[in-house]
């Protein structure tokens, strides 16, 4: 969905995904290391691209570029299959040795609650994706669901743990998310001076 919602802060900025960005994401997409826990994604660079198009038309498909304040993409997020106040959050990758995880995730959530208004949103992520787990568990999201075989990838089938994040829990998410980024914010701008 086109959109015009942009958010900074602790060193990241959320904007809108455009066209420009296709490559990108289809490179961030197919790397080896990002996409082991994530739907697989065809070869064709054209029917990426087309993806991307019919996106722009979807409507309750919020989809950004998380960027450095320089500018540079670093990975993307999104809010998606909004329906009766309450999103899915996805599409999270982010470039390896980035430190932009907690920011990211505050930002989309401020998105979610503060902007559009959302009582509740929810993530699935591969029950293997240990890191990922680990990063929802200790920012208070409860654990709300595991869906059995809820994404196949390269043929295997992967049971999901489903996070789910409300608009009353978020004070207590903002303060567990808010130490970390501020220390990476520190991290990246030591990047950008250095």
């Amino acid at each position: 969905m086109k959109h015009n919602i942009i958010v900074e802060r602790f060193g990241v900025r959320l904007r809108p995904i455009t066209m420009d960005d296709a490559e990108f994401i289809f490179k961030l997409r197919r790397s080896p290391e990002l996409s082991r826990y994530i739907g697989e994604i065809d070869s064709r660079f054209s029917i990426h691209e087309s993806w991307l198009e019919e996106y722009f038309h979807r409507v309750g498909d919020y989809y950004f570029c998380i960027e450095l304040l320089s500018g540079k993409a670093v990975g993307t997020i999104a809010i998606y299959d909004i329906a009766d106040q309450s999103g899915n959050w996805g599409r999270w990758i982010i470039s390896p040795l980035v430190p932009a995880a907690p920011a990211s995730v505050w930002l989309i959530f401020h998105v979610a609650f503060d902007i559009l208004g959302l009582s509740s949103i929810y993530s699935n992520t591969v029950i293997d994706n240990a890191s990922v787990v680990s990063f929802h568990d200790n920012c208070s999201l409860p654990r709300t669901g595991i869906e059995r075989g809820g994404l196949t990838i390269k043929g295997v089938s992967y049971d999901m743990v489903i996070h789910t994040a409300t608009k009353e829990n978020w004070p207590l998410i903002q303060e567990r998310l808010e130490k970390p980024a501020i220390l990476a914010e520190r991290l990246l701008m030591e990047e950008t001076d250095g």
